[in-house]
Order: C-alpha cells, then structure tokens, then sequence
C-alpha cells in the first residue's frame, strides 16, 4: 500500500506559499472542520443503536420493528446495510418471513455491490478511518443472511427455496477465503449446523434421491462438528446423530455399520417408523449477539507527535437463559411428550473468532494509515514554516504540527458497526409424535436449572410423516 509523504502533500500547499500566515494556518482549519464533519455522521447514531438494543433485550421486537423502520434515514447511506438486517432480523424474531426475505434479500443483493470497494472509497478509508467508508458487513455475517433467508423459506414451506439459500452457505464460505491468502484465512470455513438444516430440508422431500442427499448433508454436518465446531465447546448433536443414522438405513448396510462405530448408544428409529410417526423440530434462537467496543494504543514519537491505533474487538452480551426444553400435548390428555435443546450454532463464537482472524488484516492498515497521517501533518508543518517566513514561520509550523496531530489523532477511530440484532446462539430440539393435535410450548431455564420463561408455541395437527419447525426466541 502506498503511503503519502512530504514529497505527495506539499504540491498540495505550494499555491499558498506567499508568506502570508493566514493561509496555511486557514488550510489546516479547513481540513479540520471537513474531517470532523465527515466523521459526525458515519456510524449509526447512538439513540437508535440504544433504542434497538433496549426493546431487544426486553424482547419487544415488534416494537423495535416498528422504531427501525420509522428511523430508516438514521442509517444514512454508509449503513444502508446495516438498516437492512436489523429490518430482516427482526421481522424474522416475530414470524414476519415475508418481509425477513424481502430485506435479507436486499441485504444480500447490496453486499455484492459493495462488495468490490471503489479505488475512491478505498482511499478515503485509508486516508481517514474505516468508518468513512459504506458498512459492507463481517464475513461471518454474510453468511447469516443466508441461514435465516434459508429458515424463512423453510418456515413458509419453501423448501427448494430454502435449499437453494443453504446451499449458498458452502460456496460463500469458500469465496470469502479465496479473498486472503493461506496464511490469513478465517478458521471459520465450515458450517455444520447449516449441513444439518440441508438433510432435514432433503427429508422432508421423502423421496428416495432427498434421503441419498440427506444422508450425504448429515454426514458433511457430523465431520462439521467434530472438525470445525470443536472448538466452540460442541459435540455432534444428537439429532443429528440420529438422523444421520436413520438415513443411512436407505444407504445399505455399509454405511450404517460406519456411523453405528462412531455412535454405539445411539438410539434411532427406522425409516419406516419415521414414516408413521411427525417429527417436530424446534429451534431456540437465544441471547444477543456480541457488541463491538475500541481497543486503542496510543504512543509518542520524539518528536511529540501522538500515535494512535484503534481497531475493534467484541464484547460478549451477558444472558440467563443457558437451555431449555421443547413440549408436546394433546389436548385431551394430562401427559406431555418432551426433548432438550442443544446449542447448535454459536453464533457469538463465530463472530467473536472472525474478527480475531480478521484483527492482524486490521492492524496493519491502521499502522499504515497512522504512518500516513503522521507524515502528512510533517509534510503540512514544513510548508507553514516556510510560508510564514522568517518572521512567523516558526508559529505557523507549531500551530499547524498542532492542529494536524489533534486531527490525526480525532479522526483514527475503530470502526464498531456490526449486526447488533442477531442472535448469540441457535439451539435445536426435536419431538418424534404420533399423528394428531397437540398444543407444543418450551420452558427456558437458566444456570442453576430454574425455569425462567415459558413460551407459547401454539397448537398443530400432525400427519404421518410430517416434518415441522417450530421456533422462538428469547434475550434474557
């Protein structure tokens, strides 16, 4: 990366070297009100940001719906993406899929457009702060969009729609690293829970080529999990074990024996079985997602020029809610069918170690950049010097190095955007039912394994060989 010296910035004041003072010291003036003026409008404003964080953590995501859609121009242009997926996330929360497609869509549609950044933008981010530049999103959330664009569909039983946004997952994932080279890529390169949601979408296809594609998605989940997911603390879920194990029947004996090798206790049904029976799969989106707080270094150089390097890190969100429990009832009887929720998606992981992988890529453009600023200001200081003469160039340099370090060090700010209404993590459930009603509700409870919120799923009626999601999410 090119980096400006005295040699680039003072062609820039060259027209102002008359040995008048007042025109360098009315330069540097400028370049200050400019600069500040610049930067008061690129992040998000804080109200908005607070607003939407406070209805979230109270669960209010019909009313914080309601406020981001009515402060739509708050985002300005830089954040358009940002307006963008909290609108889909939020429609998402209360079951509004159709306008949760329309805006992930567009968030995805908008994210390939900025995708390329324009020499001009790419300069100015250099030259300033990232802030300056239009949010186009961490990598990891690029491919939320698609997760929650694949469970909209799926909610609204579009399932080849549905397939076709999971299936995106894998080719984005490998996208995103062919951007760095092998020494930089993001850990982060597989999604298993998205593999695992990928069989459950073939299964519910019931025909001989879904199970083949299904057994094949469950197998990629299971080498996922225990490959990729490790890391987080997950095993591989049980669900997924099962599943895995059922259509592998299909598959012929070979590939039964592997799994039932790699999962002895494992109990499952069969295919026929499965066929009589409604399975229901609940999905626990809980918590908030990690929020982006400054790490800032600041140093002397001899010369008493302040340096100073800003870049962001996450700030885990606190919750209560550690686990809870799906449940089934029919209406007439006082018995009630139940099954644990797994964490399946650390979603607040995943940020947490894309921006670690990310923070190297980072640090080495601000030192850059702060490396530009500092000569600027020297190459600036120089030029007032010998603009102001004999007689006033000492004070015109001071007042300029002054001006410019004050500048320099205002403007390096860490760029804390980031999509602040996802969830922290996704947990999955699952109900094996006869056919027939039941009324289904979940029981959230916290550390201590004290029930501390009971939510309402409703009642449905269940056919033989009927694959449902239930969902719901919570913030405490």
């Amino acid at each position: 990366m090119t980096m400006l010296g005295g040699n680039s910035i003072k062609p820039l004041l060259q027209p102002y070297k008359s040995g008048n003072l007042s025109l360098p010291l009315f330069l540097v003036l400028t370049w200050t009100v400019i600069f500040l003026v610049y930067l008061t409008g690129c992040g998000v404003p804080r109200h908005l940001t607070a607003t939407v964080d406070e209805m979230s953590a109270r669960g209010e995501f019909s009313q914080a719906l309601s406020y981001v859609e009515e402060h739509e121009e708050d985002y300005q242009k830089r954040n358009r993406l940002l307006f963008h997926l909290d609108e889909g996330m939020l429609a998402f929360s209360i079951g509004d899929y159709e306008k949760a497609i329309q805006a992930f869509t567009a968030a995805e549609q908008l994210m390939e457009e900025l995708y390329t950044i324009s020499v001009t933008g790419e300069a100015t981010t250099f030259l300033i702060s990232d802030n300056t530049a239009p949010y186009r999103g961490e990598d990891f959330e690029s491919v939320m969009v698609n997760l929650f664009l694949a469970l909209s569909y799926a909610n609204l039983s579009k399932i080849e729609d549905a397939l076709v946004e999971a299936r995106k997952i894998d080719s984005k994932l490998a996208a995103i690293n062919l951007q760095y080279d092998e020494e930089h890529q993001n850990a982060y390169r597989e999604d298993p829970f998205a593999r695992m949601l990928i069989g459950i979408f073939y299964e519910m296809g019931q025909t001989g080529a879904d199970l083949n594609d299904a057994y094949i998605s469950y197998s990629l989940a299971i080498n996922g999990y225990e490959s990729e997911y490790q890391r987080f603390g997950l095993r591989v879920p049980e669900i997924l074990a099962e599943n895995a194990l059922s259509t592998a029947e299909f598959m012929g004996e070979n590939q039964q024996d592997q799994l039932r090798e790699r999962f002895p206790s494992q109990q499952f049904p069969s295919l026929v079985e499965r066929k009589e029976r409604a399975e229901v799969y609940g999905l626990h989106l809980n918590g908030r997602a990690p929020v982006k707080e400054p790490a800032t270094i600041v140093f002397p150089m001899p010369d008493g020029f302040l340096l100073k390097l800003a870049f962001p890190t996450y700030r885990k969100v606190d919750k209560r809610i550690v686990g809870g429990r799906l449940y089934a009832k029919p209406p007439e009887e006082d018995r009630a069918f139940q099954g644990t929720f797994t964490v399946a998606e650390p979603i607040g992981k995943i940020a947490k170690e894309n921006l670690e992988d990310r923070k190297g890529r980072i640090v080495v453009k601000t030192i850059a950049r702060v490396t530009a600023k500092y000569l600027a200001v020297k190459a600036a200081q120089k030029a007032a010097e010998e603009a102001g003469g004999r007689d006033y160039g000492a004070l015109a340099g001071f007042l300029t190095g002054i001006t410019g370090n004050i500048l320099a060090f205002a403007s390096e700010e860490a760029d804390l955007r980031s999509w602040r209404t996802l969830p922290a993590e996704i947990l999955i459930g699952k109900l094996t039912l006869e056919p027939g009603t039941y009324q289904f509700w979940a029981e959230c409870y916290d550390a201590s394994g004290i029930i501390i919120r009971k939510v309402e799923l409703g009642e449905r009626d269940l056919r033989p060989g009927e694959k449902i999601i239930l969902q719901f999410r919570t913030t405490e």
